[in-house]
């Protein structure tokens, strides 16, 4: 299913197979802004994640992925310090930066590592 211009479903179901992929519309948009301002593929490299599928990766027990408002993604060609310092500017609720890929979220409140 079709979620935005750029994003399907799919992309962010839950990669051990389980079939969760319930995944916020709000986030997707934020996702949908990073993709037309870099105008460069977005690869969605953790979306909606399981209780055992969270454990298995070592994520957060308390983790956004477990309830569909999180993403980690990569922007084609663009290193993650330059994708993290343009998602600051469109305020999520979480974003992270790590060297090869950038954290986002749609919790409520701010948070930033």
């Amino acid at each position: 299913m079709k979620l935005s211009e750029n994003f399907e479903q799919a992309e962010f179901t839950c990669a051990c197979g389980c079939g969760f992929d319930g995944i916020d519309q709000d986030l997707v948009d934020l996702l949908q802004k990073v993709r037309d301002f870099f105008d460069a593929p977005v690869t969605i490299t953790s979306g909606c994640r399981c209780p055992d599928h969270n454990r298995a990766v070592g994520g957060s027990p308390n983790s956004q992925h477990l309830i569909g408002t999180a993403a980690d993604f990569k922007v084609r060609h663009v290193p993650p310090s330059v994708v993290h310092e343009y998602c600051e500017t469109l305020e999520p609720g979480g974003l992270g930066y790590y060297t090869t890929f950038t954290h986002m979220d749609v919790r409520p409140g701010r948070a930033r590592w």
